[in-house]
């Protein structure tokens, strides 16, 4: 029987500009996840995107997706009246970048959520911070079969100011996200937000709240550190809670790192449906996400024949 993964994000016009001052058109957004999905999960799986989309952005949308060739059903993606969503993104060093970004696409909301219905577990990546209203998000829970649901927290600890740059902000009702996932995932800017902190955190603090974050109704949490790997915090089959620091992809230079988050958590969610195994799932989605690096912009086949298979081995088959 085959497996269907449902995803939830914002697909995203990215202009990116380099270190160099280079002028690059990508897409962006959810199809970094889309992406990469479509070429780590097993033949067998069937990939269902729900989400908003310009009408300006939509044919092209359609149109690369296609070119996967996996089974990707179009029949969840609503074109709608008003330009997609465009992010410009300004680097300022190898892993820090400025973003501006224009209007965000209307949330998934509770009665759109019933499309998602045969998915056997969901991906939520919140692109915008407004891919999906919370209630909507609880309600995922109350599809029949309950799906797993993982959580990517991304842009819901980024405000937009007047001039629409992105900024991080704290987030009241985090406790409410956090509780309507099964796997959740966040950086280190992101975890400091929810604990509050606007500077630097330590990898004591990071682990604290990993600790705490755990239990038996959210069995995993992921905190990426970029060049440094990621914390792995996982519930085991006695209820105890265990850590594991996994290491990242050496590679020889880094190109981009747009898009390593979303990389990460397509192929852990890809490899962990396979394994139900939370460690080996994520030292594959560091090395997928590693990889990710070594390109300017977004995945294609032809990219991910050349730069990406070649050094995943027999790791996406484990």
């Amino acid at each position: 029987m085959a497996h269907r993964i449902g995803v939830i994000g914002t697909f995203i016009r990215d202009t990116i500009i380099t270190l160099d001052g280079r002028r690059v058109e990508s897409i962006g957004g959810l199809y970094h996840t889309m992406a990469y999905l479509a070429h780590v999960v097993d033949d067998n799986t069937e990939i269902q995107p729900l989400c908003h989309v310009g009408e300006d952005f939509y044919d092209a949308i359609c149109d690369t997706l296609a070119r996967f060739k996996k089974n990707i059903t179009f029949d969840s993606l609503h074109r709608i009246s008003q330009p997609n969503t465009q992010v410009k993104l300004i680097y300022r060093t190898p892993e820090t970048r400025d973003e501006m970004t224009s209007q965000t696409m209307p949330p998934i909301t509770t009665g759109e959520i019933a499309a998602l219905a045969a998915c056997n577990s969901i991906l939520v990546n919140l692109i915008s911070g407004d891919d999906i209203t919370l209630e909507a998000l609880k309600n995922l829970r109350k599809l029949t079969p309950c799906p797993l649901i993982y959580l990517d927290l991304h842009s819901l600890a980024l405000g937009i100011d007047a001039a629409g740059k992105r900024f991080y902000r704290g987030i009241p009702d985090w406790p409410e996200w956090v509780a309507a996932c099964d796997i959740l995932q966040m950086n280190e800017r992101e975890a400091a937000v929810l604990m509050g902190l606007d500077g630097r955190v330590t990898y004591e603090d990071l682990v604290k709240l990993g600790r705490r974050l755990v239990t038996e109704k959210l069995p995993a949490c992921h905190i990426t550190l970029g060049s440094a790997g990621s914390l792995l915090f996982y519930c085991n089959a006695e209820n105890e809670i265990g850590y594991e620091h996994c290491p990242s992809t050496k590679v020889s230079q880094v190109i981009d790192i747009i898009g390593c988050g979303d990389a990460f958590g397509a192929a852990f969610l890809a490899h962990f449906v396979r394994t139900k195994n939370f460690s080996t799932a994520t030292h594959f989605a560091n090395k997928v996400a590693g990889l990710n690096c070594t390109f300017m912009g977004s995945l294609t086949p032809e990219i991910f024949q050349k730069v990406i298979k070649p050094q995943l081995d027999n790791a996406i088959a484990a």
